[in-house]
């Protein structure tokens, strides 16, 4: 869009290597008439869940909103770690370790059974290059953390997004809900953003902060972990060792590729809630599949990975192919898809060391407002590089 380099604008938006069995581009809902599309979708849905509830059993799930009560892991008076093996007074259990991060607002599901010294290891290895992957993406979805909102900036000091709290009842929510609006302010002429006036819809592109892929994909491992019946976290006992060594590299535990399928879908969904899945392969079911799969679920976004278990797979590593399908955004039934169009889906190969500097990714959304602010400008043209 034409326009000095001096000028910004603020937009503004208020609340509101498996075999993969699915097509890599999904039909949107301009591509067939509404009767088609919604009996698409519908099947789509139907398949999906039918092949996972051949293949697996759900040996434990939990949903958390904002009316969810606390759940504890463990027994707090065992003070024996699940990660580590260690007891006390070996090792210290005063704090309260979040069995899934509070950076992607769980304040609901706590763990007894994991020391101060792994939390503190968790929190520096894997659960900040995780945060780092995921944060344009919890940012511009106002998921809450530990303190708020994250923000987002560019490391040229020159676009940020914000959120701000706001009471305003519209949209028909509860006042005692509250919200958080976005704020994106930039350059008129940024690259990073391609703005389309007459449809109020923007096309933003996001630079990650540096990161290392198998520390987002140890994340989701520990994760999974934490909740795991007793029978399965024996299994895991190589995943241990492997989350808690401080270097990530191939030669601590040979298995690739380490994928992460990711779905998005459009549209409003809640952003106050965590869920998530841990799949276990039915002992007389299909031999083509993954022993354990996690799902991990926030608003818009779902995170699927198969957990790297070298004996129950033995067959992948040795060149046996094995299949999975998407796991349905349980936010996203059919009227949302039919309104705002069909999930899309990315696979992310997670296996590399070394750390990731420079990566952007793309997103685009409507917003309400379009704010001339030459102050802005001003303040952002006065930032030191």
């Amino acid at each position: 869009m034409p326009g000095p380099p001096g000028e910004a604008l603020a937009l503004v938006q208020q609340d509101r290597r498996p075999n993969l069995l699915e097509t890599t581009r999904m039909p949107q809902t301009s591509d067939l008439d509404p009767a088609e599309n919604r009996a698409e979708i519908s099947k789509s849905l139907i398949e999906r869940v039918d092949w996972f509830a051949r293949r697996y059993d759900i040996v434990s799930r939990y949903a958390f909103g904002p009316s969810s009560e606390r759940v504890y892991l463990g027994e707090k008076t065992k003070q024996v770690c699940r990660y580590c093996g260690l007891a006390a007074p070996q090792v210290k259990f005063r704090k309260l370790a979040h069995a899934i991060p509070e950076q992607i607002g769980n304040d609901w599901l706590f763990d007894y059974e994991e020391c101060d010294d792994c939390n503190l290891h968790f929190s520096k290895y894997v659960e900040d290059d995780f945060a780092k992957w995921t944060l344009p993406w919890r940012s511009l979805g106002r998921i809450r953390g530990k303190s708020g909102v994250p923000s987002l900036k560019s490391s040229d000091n020159q676009f940020r997004i914000d959120a701000s709290f706001n009471n305003s009842t519209a949209d028909n929510l509860p006042a005692s809900n509250g919200r958080y609006d976005l704020e994106i302010r930039m350059a008129l002429n940024d690259a990073r953003h391609e703005l389309d006036e007459e449809n109020r819809t923007v096309k933003l592109t996001l630079e990650r902060q540096p990161y290392i892929s198998m520390g987002v994909f140890k994340c989701l491992v520990k994760m999974a972990i934490a909740v795991a019946p007793q029978e399965e976290e024996n299994r895991c006992a190589h995943l241990k060792k492997w989350i808690l060594l401080t270097d990530h590299t191939f030669e601590s535990y040979r298995y690739k590729p380490l994928n992460i399928i990711y779905q998005s879908v459009s549209g409003p969904l809640p952003n106050d809630r965590v869920s998530f899945w841990l799949l276990r392969r039915k002992p007389e079911g299909a031999d083509d599949c993954f022993y354990m799969q996690f799902i991990l679920q926030l608003s818009n976004h779902v995170f699927q990975i198969a957990l790297p278990m070298h004996v129950e797979d033995r067959g992948f590593l040795e060149g046996a192919t094995y299949q999975t399908k998407l796991w349905p955004n349980t936010l996203a039934g059919v009227d949302h898809q039919m309104q705002y169009g069909r999930s899309g889906y990315k696979l992310f190969d997670m296996s590399g060391t070394d750390q990731v500097r420079g990566e952007t990714t793309s997103i685009s959304f409507r917003y309400e407002e379009r704010i001339e602010a030459p102050e802005i400008a001003a303040r952002l043209n006065s930032i030191e590089r």
